[in-house]
């Protein structure tokens, strides 16, 4: 297991310190405190009106983007959806980023066109965050799902576009993160060095034991002639153990620190031994040597005491300690008689006793599972697996959130056409720029805020005013369109279209109900459709107003190109007209049939006049939005023609009248016309419901007169 342990560490030491050095690069050179990872500055320039980034850069939502450009010229950087960049920028000649790769470089592809007028970036309203104008400009924007697009254009939206463009994403945590990263390698490092190095205590090699350990008896010693056993007197017989009488006796292995053994010819010991053998050491059988008994006349000399020689070299310490223990010497003084003592007088038998012998411990034999140096090594494996495993873990949670989210939305992307406060904007910029084209009678000013039909109206009226007021006395009084309500259908691509339902100043009885449009991303919102229906009129709720599916035309009573034919045959024939039972005239429509009525009658009359007719014509498609109770709310536009026919050899001309501002003292021959324009707002129900279409508002304008 040493290898083993060895090998993980050197493993886990490498892993730390790459792990270390990735952590610190980022965290102190890639992030930083602001938690923000930075492309540097980079030189983005295009020979057409703009630099922009494809929308598969940005696939991922949730951080925070950081832009920041600066040229030479006032500059405007902002941030679309992809359906409004690329219907502002469609046939324009760009330069489109389409890669990016660490550490900083760009990949562009030049986009073929030409060089329109467009109008300038800062005056468009469907940039989800922009900056324009002199010095560097910065935006900060959280990205979100969908296809979006960054653009880097001249703030006045003319050609050759030169910036150092700086792209920066701020991630929620990332520097703590990378700080995670940097003392997680540290501890991989530390352990990895731990394991690697660690050193175990040396285990005690058991000694070895023999299989039996004998002594060795004393040397004998020789007596003097003087001591010499008399002869008269009697011995007794004393039994011998039978030995080789022309041998000498067989000397065993001494140990060095086996218990010293006394001579036999001492005196003989009263005390008992100090050491007994416990029950579970065997013990080896004394065996009684019977000598025959020697008087000493005198006493003998005291014999040299016997050293111990030194321990042999291949015993180990744990051995020597082990044969030094007080199991195995005894002490002087304790039973056993020592050298220096008196010399007993009377004979002295001495026993011979058998040394005490060891029990022969063999060495246990496990295999390595069962080892303790192999549990003591897997348990420490197990412990490093566990920190690494819980380490990935706490990593893994803790960085959870620094991958942004992949962009679900791979589908056209469809947003509402206006934000409330941008509607709110356009219908303030309308009121302004409206009073101001009134005063003036400035039909150019009109046309930067109003389309056809309602510039048609407007025109109309401007050329009247000129005409019956020349001094400008009667001009219309300024007014404004008050609590706006917006209605914003969501739309896929241009144009784009809301619906607003608003009050008007200075005018309580009646209110304002218009559709403002803008034709492509790079135009204006323009008023195309007003109408101003009764204050006591119902009208439809503005929330939840969408564009009309197939499946909604459907169930409606009427489809809204039927009901603008049905409407102009019911207006041409009068209130008794067949198909005026398809409709609820509101009082405005109700006021102009009696009006034409009594029209007709009147110049029937005239010597001049043969004959009158009255004819209402649909012009253009009508405009249709789906309610949130299934309803449709249209919008049309209805050309009507007051004909009147001459009589044969009679001259006719206009000489007063809103009709000479068209044509003034001309005569005519055959027939006279005054030509009307009509917008109208509908309701049409729902087959459901059996209802009729109401008639919301009818307001026309002259637009024309002439003859033949």
């Amino acid at each position: 297991m040493r290898f083993a342990r060895t090998a993980l560490g050197l493993l886990l030491t490498l892993i730390g310190l790459v792990v270390t050095v990735a952590g610190a690069a980022a965290a102190f050179w890639l992030v930083g405190p602001d938690n923000t990872i930075s492309t540097g500055s980079q030189p983005l320039t295009s020979k057409g009106l703009a630099v922009i980034t494809a929308p598969d850069l940005l696939d991922r939502h949730g951080p925070t983007l950081h832009v920041t450009a600066t040229g030479d010229k006032p500059v405007f950087v902002g941030v679309g959806q992809d359906l409004d960049v690329s219907n502002y920028l469609a046939g324009a000649a760009h330069t489109r980023v389409i890669r990016y790769d660490l550490p900083s470089t760009f990949s562009t592809q030049q986009m073929r066109g030409g060089i329109p007028r467009l109008t300038p970036p800062g005056d468009l309203d469907w940039w989800v965050a922009k900056s324009g104008g002199n010095g560097p400009r910065s935006i900060a924007w959280p990205i979100e799902d969908g296809k979006f697009d960054v653009v880097v254009m001249n703030a006045d939206g003319s050609p050759a576009v030169g910036a150092d463009v700086r792209f920066g994403v701020e991630v929620h945590r990332a520097f703590g993160i990378c700080l995670l990263v940097l003392g997680a390698g540290i501890v991989l490092f530390a352990l990895g060095l731990a394991l690697a190095f660690r050193r175990r205590p040396a285990t005690p090699v058991p000694a070895f034991t023999p299989a039996r350990i004998a002594s060795v008896p004393p040397p004998a010693r020789s007596l003097p002639a003087s001591s010499a056993p008399s002869t008269s007197a009697p011995v007794a017989a004393t039994p011998v153990a039978a030995t080789p009488a022309a041998s000498a006796p067989a000397v065993e292995p001494v140990s060095p620190f086996a218990p010293e053994r006394i001579s036999p010819f001492a005196p003989v010991a009263t005390d008992p031994p100090a050491y007994r053998a416990p029950a579970d050491e065997p013990i080896t059988e004394e065996i009684p040597v019977c000598l025959p008994a020697i008087t000493y006349p005198q006493p003998q000399p005291k014999p040299a005491k016997q050293s111990i020689p030194a321990a042999p070299m291949l015993m180990s310490p744990a051995a020597v300690a082990r044969a030094k223990s007080p199991a195995l010497l005894t002490p002087v003084g304790a039973g056993a008689p020592a050298y220096d003592e008196a010399p007993h007088e009377a004979p002295y038998e001495a026993p011979y006793e058998e040394p005490v012998v060891e029990p022969v411990v063999e060495p246990e034999t496990v295999s390595l599972v069962e080892s303790p140096e192999f549990e003591k090594s897997d348990e420490a494996v197990r412990k490093t697996a566990a920190l690494l495993a819980s380490g990935a873990l706490l990593l893994t949670t803790t960085s959870c959130g620094l991958l942004p989210a992949k962009n679900s939305i791979v589908a056209s992307d469809t947003r509402p056409a206006v934000t409330l406060a941008d509607a709110q904007a356009v219908v303030a910029k309308y009121n302004q720029l409206n009073n101001r084209a009134n005063a003036n009678r400035d039909a150019k000013l009109s046309e930067t805020i109003e389309a056809d039909p309602t510039l048609a109206q407007t025109r109309a009226g401007f050329v009247i005013s000129r005409t019956l007021d020349a001094a400008g006395k009667d001009s219309t009084k300024p007014f404004t369109y008050t609590d706006p309500q917006i209605g914003a259908p969501e739309f896929g691509s241009y144009p784009m279209r809301f619906v607003v339902s608003s009050g008007v100043s200075g005018e309580p009885e009646s209110r304002q109900l218009g559709v403002w449009q803008r034709q492509s991303a790079g135009t204006p919102w323009l008023l195309t459709n007003s109408v101003y229906p009764s204050a006591s009129m119902k009208l439809p709720p503005m929330e939840g107003l969408r564009t009309p599916q197939k499946a909604d035309l459907d169930k409606l009573y009427s489809l809204p190109a039927s009901a603008a034919t049905n409407l102009a045959a019911y207006l041409s024939g009068g209130a008794k007209s067949a198909r005026a039972k398809y409709f609820v005239p509101s009082p405005g429509s109700a006021k102009l049939l009696e009006q034409r009525a009594k029209s007709k009658v009147a110049d029937a009359k005239e010597t001049y006049i043969a004959s009158v007719s009255d004819t209402f014509t649909p012009s253009g498609e009508p405009l249709t939005f789906i309610t949130s109770s299934g309803e449709a709310l249209v919008f049309l536009a209805l050309t009507e023609q007051y004909l009147q026919r001459v009589e044969p050899g009679s001259n006719a001309y206009w000489t007063s009248g809103e009709a000479t501002a068209f044509s003034s003292m001309v005569k005519y021959t055959q027939t006279l016309h005054q030509d009307y324009l009509h917008q109208v707002a509908l309701v049409i129900p729902t087959k459901a419901s059996c209802g009729t279409i109401r008639i919301i508002s009818m307001d026309g304008q002259l637009v024309g007169a002439g003859g033949s």
